[in-house]
C-alpha cells in the first residue's frame, strides 16, 4: 500500500483556490482528499460524503472535479488501500456511467479522463478485494470504444469468480451494457446458460433480467409466474450475502444511506433478495395482471422477509401502471397489522400517495389507526400510524396512515381530524385533509372558525381557508372570520366558493382588485363575480392581466372563460395569444378552453387542443374536460380519447422520477375521458 504522501504528490501544487465546487472555492479539495486515504474509516466517509456534496453536487461536474481525478485514480488503483470501492463508485459516477448521452465541457474531459484509465479498471477487475471487484462493472459503461472488450473482461473474470456478490454485480454489467447497445457474440447465449445452470439463483435472475436488452433472446417476457416465483423462492431459501455493520456513525448523507441499508438487513436471511424481487416485477413490465399475481403471492407468505420485499415494486407496479388493483392494495393495507415495524411503516408509505384508490385498505388503515397513538415524535418507530406527527423543528403534520384514510374518502378519519383540529398545536395540513371531504365536514366549521382568528400570520391560515372553500355556500357563517384576515388568494377563493352567501364581502373585495400582486387581483376578480355577479370589475382586471407574462396571461384567459359570454368582446385577443411561443402549451390550454366558452368555438379550439394534446400529456385531464363540455361539436377527438384509454401505462409515467399525485392524477385522466366519451355520445 502506497503512503499518502505519495499517491497525492502534487496535490498543493494544483490551483485549487482559482477553482469553485457547489459551495464555494475549492481549496478544501486538498484536505478532503487527505480524508479519502486516512487509517480512520469515519473520517474516510466524511471526505466521501464531502466530494459527493461540493465537488461533485447532484451530478455536477466542475474544473475542480476534472481536475480531483487523477488523484481518485492513484487512491483506487493502490492495492491493498481501505475504502477504494467507494472511489471506484464515485469514479463512475463522476464519469457518467449511468448517462450515455453526450456532453461538452467540464462532463466531457471528466468522461474522457475516467475513461481513458480502462487499463486500471482492467486491473481491478481481478483485484483482491471483492467490494473493488464488485465495483469495477459499475465503471465500465463510462468507456464508449472496446465496447465488446468490456463484456469480455467481465465474462473473463466471472468464469473464475467465486463471490457471490461480485458474481451478480458482473452480470448486472453486462446487462448495462447490451442496454447501452454492446450486442458482444454469443452474449444472449452465455446469459440463457446462466439463466438455466448456475447454481446462485441471484445468478439466475440477474442473468434473466439482463436478456431483456440482448436482441432476439426469449427474457422475462415470457416467462410464467411459477417460474419467477420458483426462482425468487430459491434466493430466499439459499440466502444472500450479509454484510456486518461497519461499526461507526458519521454526520453525513453518505453514512445515514450506509446506516439504512445496515439497519434493513438486520435479522434477514436474504437481505439481496428485494433487489432481486423488483427486477423480476420490473422486467415482466406490461404483464400487470401478472405481476400482480407475483406480487400478491409474496405479500400472502408466512415470510415477513418476501412481504417486505414485495411491498415497494408494488408500489412501483400501481404507479407507473393502470390495472384492477384493488386486491393487491387490500393486501398491503392487510400488512398493517402485522408487529413487525418494517412491514407497516412500507404498506404505509406505499398507501399514503393512492388517492382514492387506496379505499380497498381503508378498513386496515382504520383499525391501525385506532390502536395507535393519537400522536408520536418522528424518532418513534411507528409515527406512520400515529394521528399527528411532532417534529424537533417545525410545525407538526398529521400522520401518513390517518392522511391516506382521510385522502381515500373515509368518513371514519373526520373524527381523528377533529382531535387534531382542536390540538393546541394545530397540523400544518390538517384544513388540506378537511377540505378532501367538503360539506361533510360542515360540523368541523365552527373549531375551523375560532382557529382561523388566531391565524392572521400563519401559513395554516391558508389550509385552513381551503377547508372553507370546500364546504362552498354551507360556509357562510365563516365570511365575518374570513374578511378580518389579510388577503391571500386561499382566503378570497374561499370568498367566491361561497358565493352570493358571502354578499357582505364585496366591499373588501373591490379593495383587493387593486392590489399589485396579480395573484390576488385576479382571485378578487373572480369572486367579485362569483359573489356579486359583477362581471365588468372582473373584466376590468383581466384586461389588465392580458398585457402581463405568460402567467398573468393563463390567468386572464382562465377568468375570461368563466365569465362565459359576457367576455365575447375579448375573443379576438385570446386568438392573439395562440400565436405566442409555448412550449409547454399550459397558455395555448387556456386560451383555447376559454375561446370556447366565451364564443362557442370549435373550428379553432379543437385542432389546438389536439396539438397541446399530444405535446404535453399532463394537460389531458384539463383537456378532456372540455371535449366533454363540447358534447358531440368535439367527435373528432374520440380517437385520442380511445387511445388514451386504451394504455396500460399511466401518462404521467416517467423513468426520471415520480409525483406524489400521479396514481391520483392518472386516475382523474380515466374518470374525465370516460366522461367525454359519454359527453360526445360515443
Amino acid at each position: 500500500m502506497t503512503g499518502a504522501g505519495d499517491l497525492l504528490a502534487g496535490v498543493d501544487e494544483v490551483g485549487w483556490g482559482r477553482m469553485r465546487h457547489a459551495y464555494g472555492p475549492a481549496a478544501d479539495v486538498p484536505d478532503l482528499l487527505r480524508g479519502l486515504v486516512a487509517a480512520d474509516p469515519a473520517s474516510r466517509e466524511d471526505a466521501l460524503d464531502a466530494l459527493y456534496a461540493g465537488v461533485h453536487h447532484q451530478g455536477d461536474v466542475y474544473a475542480c472535479t476534472v481536475a480531483v481525478i487523477p488523484f481518485l485514480l492513484r487512491i483506487a488503483g493502490d492495492p491493498g488501500r481501505p475504502g477504494r470501492a467507494e472511489v471506484v463508485e464515485l469514479l463512475a459516477s463522476i464519469g457518467g456511467s449511468d448517462d450515455p448521452e453526450a456532453h461538452t465541457g467540464h462532463y466531457r474531459q471528466a468522461r474522457q479522463a475516467v475513461s481513458d484509465a480502462y487499463p486500471l479498471w482492467s486491473m481491478l477487475v481481478h483485484d483482491p478485494d471483492p467490494q473493488v471487484r464488485a465495483a469495477v462493472p459499475a465503471v465500465l459503461p463510462v468507456r464508449t470504444e472496446q465496447a465488446t472488450d468490456r463484456v469480455g473482461l467481465l465474462r473473463g473474470r466471472f468464469a473464475v469468480e467465486q463471490d457471490p456478490r461480485v458474481r451478480v454485480a458482473m452480470v448486472d454489467g453486462v446487462a448495462t451494457l447490451a442496454r447501452q447497445g454492446t450486442a458482444a457474440p454469443a452474449l444472449g447465449e452465455w446469459l440463457a446458460d446462466l439463466v438455466a445452470h448456475d447454481h446462485d439463483a441471484q445468478v439466475r435472475i440477474a442473468a434473466l433480467t439482463a436478456l431483456q436488452w440482448v436482441p432476439g433472446q426469449a427474457a422475462l417476457s415470457t416467462v410464467g409466474v411459477r417460474a419467477a416465483l420458483d426462482l425468487i423462492d430459491a434466493v430466499y431459501q439459499q440466502g444472500t450475502p450479509v454484510v456486518e455493520p461497519a461499526g461507526f456513525t458519521t454526520d453525513t448523507l453518505v453514512g445515514s444511506l450506509r446506516r439504512l441499508r445496515e439497519h434493513a438487513a438486520v435479522g434477514r436471511q436474504a437481505p439481496e433478495a428485494g433487489r432481486q424481487v423488483r427486477a423480476i416485477s420490473d422486467g415482466l413490465g406490461d404483464r400487470v395482471e401478472d405481476r400482480v399475481a407475483l406480487l400478491s403471492t409474496l405479500l400472502t407468505s408466512p415470510d415477513w422477509e418476501r412481504r417486505t420485499d414485495a411491498m415497494f415494486p408494488a408500489s412501483g407496479l400501481i404507479k407507473e401502471w393502470r390495472g384492477s388493483f384493488a386486491p393487491l392494495v387490500a393486501l398491503i393495507g392487510g400488512q398493517l397489522s402485522d408487529d413487525h415495524p418494517e412491514l407497516r411503516s412500507r404498506a404505509t408509505q406505499v398507501l399514503e400517495n393512492l388517492g382514492e384508490s387506496a379505499r380497498p385498505a381503508a378498513d386496515s388503515l382504520f383499525a391501525a389507526l385506532s390502536r395507535s397513538s393519537p400522536e408520536a415524535h418522528h424518532s418513534a418507530t411507528d409515527h406512520e400510524l400515529s394521528w399527528v406527527v411532532e417534529w424537533t423543528h417545525g410545525l407538526p403534520t398529521v400522520g401518513s396512515a390517518l392522511k391516506t384514510l382521510a385522502k381515500a374518502g373515509d368518513v371514519r378519519a373526520l373524527p381523528m381530524l377533529r382531535w387534531a383540529l382542536e390540538r393546541r398545536q394545530l397540523p400544518r395540513d390538517v384544513g388540506q385533509l378537511i377540505g378532501g371531504f367538503g360539506t361533510r365536514a360542515g360540523d368541523l366549521l365552527p373549531i375551523i372558525r375560532r382557529r382561523l382568528r388566531r391565524l392572521r400570520h400563519d401559513e395554516r391560515r391558508d389550509n385552513l381557508a381551503y377547508a372553507v372553500a370546500a364546504m362552498g355556500p354551507a360556509a357562510a357563517a365563516a365570511v365575518p372570520d374570513l374578511m378580518k384576515l389579510p388577503p391571500s388568494t386561499a382566503v378570497i377563493k374561499a370568498f367566491a366558493a361561497i358565493g352570493p352567501p358571502a354578499a357582505p364581502a364585496m366591499g373588501w373585495l373591490r379593495q383587493q382588485v387593486a392590489a399589485a400582486d396579480s395573484s390576488i387581483a385576479c382571485a378578487a376578480a373572480e369572486a367579485l363575480h362569483a359573489v356579486g355577479g359583477d362581471a365588468n370589475a372582473a373584466l376590468a382586471v383581466y384586461e389588465r392581466l392580458l398585457a402581463g407574462d405568460e402567467y398573468d396571461q393563463r390567468d386572464a384567459a382562465d377568468g375570461l372563460g368563466r365569465l362565459g359570454p359576457a367576455a365575447a368582446a375579448h375573443a379576438g385577443q385570446l386568438r392573439k395569444l395562440l400565436r405566442r411561443k409555448d412550449p409547454h402549451g399550459w397558455l395555448r390550454l387556456a386560451v383555447a378552453r376559454a375561446l370556447w366558452q366565451v364564443a362557442g368555438e370549435t373550428s379553432t379550439v379543437i385542432p389546438v387542443l389536439e396539438r397541446v394534446w399530444d405535446a404535453n400529456p399532463h394537460t389531458r385531464t384539463a383537456i378532456a374536460a372540455v371535449w366533454s363540455s363540447m358534447g358531440p361539436a368535439a367527435e373528432v377527438a374520440k380517437p385520442l380519447l380511445e387511445a388514451e384509454l386504451a394504455r396500460s401505462r399511466r401518462h404521467n409515467a416517467d423513468t426520471g422520477g415520480a409525483s406524489s399525485t400521479q396514481v391520483v392524477d392518472d386516475e382523474d385522466l380515466l374518470r374525465a375521458c370516460r366522461a367525454a366519451l359519454t359527453s360526445i355520445g360515443a
